[in-house]
């Protein structure tokens, strides 16, 4: 900084003068120095703020610009994201409508098959209505053949005894008297036994008693077979090593067989391989197949140890429906299961003809009923007619509740072979649907005075489980017979029998547990009375009087010895709920014109 001298310094002027001069002057020029740095902080700041604003700016571009090649980014894969899953969707509809198509063709075929099994099943009715109508006619024709052929015999022996000798009319009388009173005494007997011919004709027909002593033959064939193979053993040393084991295995497996899916398959597999080695290490001897089965066939050889052993594994199954179902009878379908899946196996087939019969023989043995034979349970005829047996030795007849639980399983059981769906197997089902359908028409068509605990057992039996693959098969034809055989025929049974009682609790379990309604009442659960056009009150009392009404309908019908009805109300009784007297929003309106005539 430049110091300038004062200018009293020359003049001569006081030295406190010039001393004050300089000292204003060293002040002024303190304050420019500090102006002068305060400027050039601010310009550096200035500056340092700029480049930091340009550097920030330069920032926020890049960023701007990275932003948007992201959003591009993002936006060209949302883009292929929308047409990727607008294909997507475009397959799913094309998938979709070719799944409808083939459930469809599925749903038509299953609705052929279902109308064709009703059809079999409605001929097969039909022809036993009017094989039973024919029979009937045939009976009556007979009948009246033998009344006018008696009623000539009498005329012609009147006429002779009046044309007889005056002489001996007191001892013709008396041996007229004698005669005739021997002729009524025989049109009696011969009527009484016609009598009883008819009324054992209600209860059976000739085409399933034949058929059941077809089976019986066959079964009667299976114990000769029994019987050889046992003597073939004895001659033949490697038969007689394997025999018994392999029996024994067949056995064991068929016990093991449980409750649950993959869980059979160590069994299956045991026994398909027993009845492999039958066939394969033991060709010879052969059996013909023709006394082993239902249908009449050519000679055709079989090798007789395989069938021994599918006899012993008949005979097994039959054992562990009536071990097993009988206590649950769910069990009863897995070893159904099995039973028919190798009835069905062509290798086990022989010619292509399954050996089904030696199974179902078993069964017209253990449980005629199913097949349509009826019996009294009051003689021993008519036990062994419906499957009653006896002690071991031929003892008395097993107690009632042993016939019973024999009767669950082998009912369960047999629901088990005859339902199964083979719509999506190559094979082919060796024991159709239909069968089931006529083992229930065939209880069902036993006369109101011919039912039996037996047979209601049975039907129990086969309907607990079995009614959603039945309805499956058949249908609202299904839906029908389920009403006749839980509604309807326990109502013909003797009023005290207590298996009708429990058969008639099914109807109530399938409307619990599977919504399946059998009967025409109609379920009244809630009355809901709120505010409307009529008060609470009003609608309350409306409900009142209803109920009132019923109560006195139903005494007036109990006086006039009539049923009292009403019965979806006495077991269920609908709940009564009051709701609120005003609107629960707005205004109260008055509508004072509602009913007024208008010019």
């Amino acid at each position: 900084m430049a110091v300038t001298e004062s200018p009293w310094k020359a003049a001569g002027d006081s030295p406190s003068r010039q001393l004050l001069w300089e000292l204003s002057r060293l002040a002024v020029t303190a304050q420019e120095d500090l102006y002068e740095r305060l400027d050039r902080d601010s310009q550096e700041r200035e500056a340092a703020h700029k480049s930091a604003l340009a550097k920030a700016i330069a920032k926020h571009e890049k960023v701007r610009k990275d932003a948007e090649a992201e959003r591009d980014r993002l936006e060209k894969q949302m883009q292929q994201e929308r047409e990727r899953r607008a294909a997507e969707a475009r397959q799913e509809e094309e998938r979709q409508r070719r799944v409808a198509l083939e459930r469809e063709k599925v749903e038509k075929r299953r609705a052929a098959e279902r109308a064709e099994a009703a059809a079999r099943a409605e001929r097969a009715a039909t022809e036993e209505r009017n094989a039973e109508l024919a029979r009937q006619k045939a009976e009556k024709d007979r009948q009246t053949a033998e009344a006018v052929k008696a009623k000539k015999i009498q005329q012609q022996e009147e006429a002779k005894k009046k044309a007889d000798d005056e002489r001996r009319v007191k001892e013709e009388a008396a041996a007229g008297a004698g005669a005739g009173a021997a002729q009524e005494a025989q049109l009696n007997t011969s009527t009484a036994k016609q009598s009883r011919l008819i009324t054992q004709g209600q209860i059976r027909n000739p085409q399933r008693e034949a058929e059941h002593q077809r089976y019986l033959e066959i079964h009667k064939n299976l114990k000769e077979l029994r019987k050889f193979m046992v003597q073939q053993a004895k001659q033949d040393s490697k038969l007689k090593s394997r025999m018994g084991d392999m029996r024994r295995d067949i056995k064991k497996s068929v016990g093991q067989i449980i409750e649950g899916k993959g869980k059979n398959t160590k069994p299956q597999k045991k026994i398909m391989d027993t009845l492999r080695e039958a066939i394969t290490s033991f060709p010879q001897p052969t059996v013909n197949l023709s006394t082993l089965t239902a249908r009449p066939i050519q000679d055709i050889q079989a090798p007789a140890f395989f069938v021994y052993l599918l006899n012993q594994f008949a005979k097994a199954i039959v054992s562990q429906f009536i071990d097993e179902a009988a206590v649950f009878s769910k069990v009863a379908d897995p070893v159904g299961t099995i039973a028919i899946y190798m009835f069905a196996r062509d290798e086990f087939r022989i010619s292509g003809m399954s050996l089904i019969d030696i199974l179902i023989a078993k069964y017209h043995v253990v449980c005629p009923p199913l097949f349509g034979i009826h019996g009294s349970e009051s003689t021993d005829e008519g036990r062994t007619r419906l499957g009653w047996r006896r002690e071991e030795g031929g003892g008395p007849w097993v107690s009632e509740q042993n016939h019973q639980d024999r009767m669950t399983g082998l009912g369960a059981g047999y629901a088990a072979l005859s339902l199964r769906n083979f719509e999506n197997n190559r094979m082919s089902n060796p024991y159709p649907p239909y069968n089931f359908w006529r083992a229930l028409t065939g209880i069902l068509n036993v006369p109101a005075g011919q039912i039996t605990e037996t047979h209601l057992i049975l039907l129990r039996a086969l309907l607990m489980n079995s009614e959603p693959r039945f309805l499956e098969f058949f249908g609202d034809s299904a839906k029908m017979l389920l009403r006749i055989a839980v509604v309807e025929y326990p109502q013909r049974a003797n009023k005290d029998s207590v298996a009708a009682k429990v058969l008639s609790t099914l109807g109530d379990a399938m409307k619990r547990d599977k919504k399946l309604y059998l009967t025409d009442e109609l379920e009244v659960l809630l009355i809901s009375i709120t505010f409307g056009n009529v008060d609470v009150q009003s609608c309350l009392r409306n409900v009142v009087s209803m109920f009132h009404v019923i109560e006195k309908e139903t005494q007036w019908r109990k006086d006039n010895n009539r049923p009292a009805g009403f019965d979806a109300v006495k077991k269920s009784k609908p709940i009564v709920a009051v709701g609120a007297n005003e609107p629960l929003g707005g205004e109260r309106m008055k509508a004072a014109y509602y009913r007024t005539a208008t010019p």
